[in-house]
């Protein structure tokens, strides 16, 4: 594909990352919670918590992937997990994903991050033989199981 362009996401981006999130969260049989100041505040507040980079093909955002910093304090070990990506299904199968898993990588090394993370369901096993292609391995967790603490927030409110 030859117009296709990586680059880092923007504010004005927000809806039609806004609408990805939400196929995505269907995709997975999920409900979005996310509305368009949650996306500003948490990627492009005054401390993100996320990076966004978009694909856009014919000046139209095709994908997004978001990034997160990561460390393994025991080992001093920086990495950067791939928390979305995402592609508009007529977009798929052209490379899309690929150029945005590429520019992620790129990204996390000049973070001198030792590795590049995601997760996936078990169950989908397309995205799984995706990821192995880009040269993604499969860690056993050792037994460890995560564990969450949930915390109450005023309806609506998007935590400092």
């Amino acid at each position: 594909m030859t117009d296709l362009r990586i680059r880092d996401g923007r504010a004005a981006d927000a809806p039609d990352i806004v609408a990805m999130i939400e196929a995505l969260s269907l995709y997975h049989g999920d409900v979005a919670g996310i509305g368009l100041e949650d996306v500003i505040f948490l990627c492009f507040g005054p401390s993100p918590w996320l990076r966004l980079i978009v694909a856009e093909h014919d000046r139209r955002i095709v994908g997004y992937a978001a990034l997160q910093k990561k460390v393994q304090l025991q080992f001093a070990r920086r990495l950067m997990d791939l928390q979305h990506l995402f592609v508009i299904p007529q977009m798929r199968e052209q490379g899309v994903g690929r150029a945005l898993i590429a520019h992620a990588a790129e990204h996390a090394r000049l973070h001198r991050c030792a590795g590049l993370t995601l997760g996936v369901m078990a169950q989908n096993t397309p995205a799984q033989a995706f990821y192995r292609a880009l040269g993604f391995e499969v860690r056993e967790t050792g037994g460890a199981i995560q564990m969450v603490c949930r915390l109450p927030l005023r309806s609506g409110q998007v935590a400092p």
